[in-house]
């Protein structure tokens, strides 16, 4: 069985997670017998794949509960729970929240991501969070490329050049901003942070609702993972409308936090 065939029985399951999953479907798909498929997916992901459907379904219920105004017991019905009491519990052991308070806004959004499967992964629980951002201004070097790798070369150089002065440390003391955009077919990205300095371009984020990622830890390698996985996993998982042309880096302390806009 190769991960392509187990990537289609996921987007089944994605698929169905309002209606009865049949599991004699996922056989089909995946041109195996239930009993096979269920230890093959047991070793690639650590549960059954009962659990995977209960864990997606309750992180659909979260993201309804927290960003619409449907009854708590409908969307309960809606990912196949028959009572309250039992959508309620598994809720809470999921989330260690209950529906009411999730619906109250308490406690961060959470979320199960959906299966990707690929060689080499490691799994991501996604811990995030909505908020309004007001608009912010930043005293920012501008560089810009035509091709996004001619960018990432200068955007080397430029942290080459900036740790050379005493404007690195200073970006560091109060949190450093990296912010990838496109305009048409220019790819731009600043770095700086929000104190005034005369010689720098000033950058103004704009007022919008952001989704925020916190990772702990600035290392290139960790961040670059951290966002090919809200590709590939955080973003089909989820109904939010991402806003592509915008990527909002934060470095503060120990931390790296990622914003990206909602439509």
């Amino acid at each position: 069985m190769n991960f392509n065939c187990l990537n289609k029985m996921t987007e089944y399951i994605e698929n169905n997670l309002d209606n009865k999953i049949d599991f004699n479907e996922l056989s089909k798909i995946t041109n195996s017998n239930i009993f096979i498929l269920e230890r093959i997916f047991m070793f690639l992901t650590n549960m059954t794949i009962t659990e995977y459907i209960k864990k997606r379904r309750l992180s659909k219920a979260f993201e309804e509960i927290r960003n619409t105004n449907s009854k708590i017991i409908d969307i309960a019905f809606k990912y196949q729970y028959n009572s309250a009491s039992s959508f309620n519990r598994a809720f809470k052991q999921l989330f260690n929240i209950t529906p009411t308070e999730c619906r109250k806004g308490i406690g961060n959004y959470k979320i199960i991501p959906m299966e990707y499967f690929e060689t080499n992964k490691d799994e991501y629980n996604f811990d995030y969070e909505i908020k309004k951002i007001n608009s912010l201004s930043l005293y920012c070097y501008h560089i810009s490329a035509k091709k996004h790798y001619d960018l990432l070369y200068k955007i080397k150089q430029l942290y080459q050049n900036v740790k050379s002065n005493n404007r690195y440390n200073e970006f560091n003391k109060i949190g450093m901003y990296g912010i990838f955009s496109k305009t048409e077919n220019i790819y731009h990205y600043y770095l700086g942070s929000t104190k005034y300095f005369p010689d720098l371009e000033k950058y103004k984020i704009e007022k919008n609702e952001y989704v925020e990622f916190k990772l702990i830890s600035r290392e290139q390698e960790k961040i670059v993972d951290l966002e090919e996985r809200i590709n590939k996993q955080w973003i089909p998982s989820t109904n939010y409308n991402i806003k592509n042309h915008l990527k909002i880096e934060l470095y503060k302390d120990n931390y790296c936090f990622i914003y990206l806009p909602i439509k």
